[in-house]
């Protein structure tokens, strides 16, 4: 059998320079999260823990149908789960929100009236171009979840928050009115692509996921998402799958996950194909082991909420005592 680490810090490990892998910043996520290896591998494997799971927990999961590992804290060699590690520098290109923001601009995929800007020179010459747009957004290139975004009205610019954000290279980009937000993503071995799913993620105000909903075949989220919003994901199906073959072309060797929403505009909605790709396992991935594994519903809601929010007995709860956060479950049919 194999021996997992599940690495929630890969991207840090990418992008953060004084990055170390047992610091307690890295730990605390990787004990709020660990326990989704249980919801989407299938088979049996070992898992170097961080966090002990109860029992009655464990018990819990098995009598769902998943698969619960042996367990080696002290484990010495393992392969990590979460990244794909097998080249840094072009992991840390494809996963650079640089990248994407770049070839969405060239191909007509998004960030149109987007720059990327380093001083405040650079961005108040970009907001002169678009008089008629005021709410704006930065993000930095290497967040995720949005951590470290910053809105704001170009009518009223704060300098001295722009000048303590503006240290490096950030997207900036006017706000727009989301609708909702899908993830697509292209599962492949070997550099060729075995399949093609989406998901809806469910994100806060700020950025944050809050989880999401997917069904067990690309046609049914399909009708899910025409039913809930009367838009079509046909365009969004054929432009994520040139966006995928872009990044195969570029070295990707697995799983790329890339991020788009459908917002309003005028009345109107409008698609916005590529917002950033995640070259590595993703929560839209853990929706879709769950959709994969309670396929008879229609659709299935996987919902990340604090531990003191209360949900119907209709959700099932997923995630093990003592943590921040909970997550639960609920089928549609």
């Amino acid at each position: 059998m194999k021996t997992y680490k599940v690495d929630l810090d890969y991207e840090a490990s990418l992008f953060d320079l004084n990055y170390t892998e047992d610091s307690s910043s890295n730990q605390k996520i990787i004990r709020e999260f660990e326990y989704v290896f249980f919801l989407v591998e299938k088979e049996k494997a070992i898992l170097k823990n961080l966090k002990s799971y109860e029992k009655k927990y464990l018990d819990h999961l098995k009598s769902l149908g998943f698969v619960i590992p042996e367990f080696n804290s002290g484990a010495t060699q393992y392969e990590y789960w979460w990244g794909h590690r097998h080249n840094r520098e072009i992991e840390r290109m494809l996963n650079s929100k640089l990248t994407s923001a770049s070839l969405a601009n060239e191909n007509n995929w998004g960030f149109q009236e987007g720059a990327i800007v380093e001083t405040i020179e650079q961005l108040t010459d970009h907001l002169a171009k678009y008089p008629n747009r005021s709410e704006w957004i930065i993000n930095r290139p290497h967040s995720f979840s949005g951590i470290g975004h910053y809105q704001f009205d170009s009518h009223s610019l704060d300098e001295s928050i722009l000048t303590k954000i503006l240290t490096e290279k950030v997207l900036l980009e006017p706000v727009y009115k989301r609708i909702f937000d899908i993830g697509t993503t292209f599962v492949v071995k070997n550099g060729m692509i075995q399949r093609q799913f989406m998901v809806e993620n469910f994100n806060s105000e700020k950025g944050s996921f809050k989880g999401g909903a997917g069904s067990s075949d690309v046609n049914k989220f399909k009708k899910y998402i025409f039913e809930k919003y009367s838009y079509s994901l046909d365009d969004l199906e054929k432009t994520t799958q040139l966006i995928a073959q872009t990044y195969l072309n570029m070295g990707a060797e697995s799983n790329i996950q890339i991020d788009s929403f459908i917002y309003s505009e005028k009345g109107e909605l409008k698609l916005y194909p590529l917002v950033e790709v995640n070259y590595r396992k993703t929560m839209g991935l853990v929706i879709q082991s769950l959709a994969d594994k309670f396929n008879n519903s229609k659709f299935i809601e996987w919902r990340i909420e604090l531990a003191k929010t209360s949900l119907d007995p209709s959700w099932i709860k997923l995630s093990p005592e003592g943590n921040r956060f909970h997550s639960y479950l609920k089928q549609f049919v």
